[in-house]
């Protein structure tokens, strides 16, 4: 016997904000993992003896969880760039500074998430502009535009953050 939808928001009504405080000091998405423990919760057959004690475990295992996948996928962006700083290619011959992976990391992560994607997939998986624009369903022409739009927008957040000695006469290469 599961829960009705009545006793379902009655519950929510009473414990969701007490629940995503919990999850909050875990992770970054709080109301995600509460709502994906409700939405477990209206799926089991058999109600938990103590509902609020089995959401907290849930909440506190959703939240957990998301910290795991965002520290995993942190450190991968972080090796990923370290390993691709040949990315911004220097032709100056006296540019010293090396590209920085945390300032890029940053600076990709201020990139709207489709831009982010398309740089991502171009610079780092290989795709080319065509492969992009297929897989995300978009035109060879947006993509390219996006692309060298979100190229320069590095650029000038790289430059700020670093002053741009190491960028001046660097490429972006394709």
């Amino acid at each position: 016997m599961s829960l009705d939808p009545k006793e379902l928001a009655s519950l929510w009504q009473a414990s969701s904000a007490a629940l995503t405080m919990l999850a909050r000091a875990r992770c970054r998405w709080p109301d995600d993992c509460v709502q994906e423990a409700f939405i477990k919760l209206s799926q089991q057959t058999v109600v938990p003896r103590d509902p609020v004690a089995w959401l907290s475990r849930v909440v506190r295992n959703e939240a957990i969880s998301q910290w795991r996948s965002e520290s995993r996928r942190q450190r991968r962006e972080v090796v990923a760039a370290t390993d691709r700083t040949q990315w911004f290619a220097s032709q100056d011959a006296n540019a010293v500074h090396p590209l920085d992976a945390m300032q890029l990391a940053q600076a990709i992560e201020s990139l709207d998430v489709e831009d982010r994607e398309i740089v991502i997939a171009h610079v780092w998986t290989g795709l080319s502009f065509r492969q992009i624009a297929d897989a995300f369903d978009l035109s060879l022409a947006m993509v390219h535009r996006r692309y060298h739009a979100s190229v320069e927008h590095l650029r000038t957040q790289l430059e700020k953050s670093s002053s741009g000695a190491h960028l001046r006469g660097c490429h972006v290469s394709e």
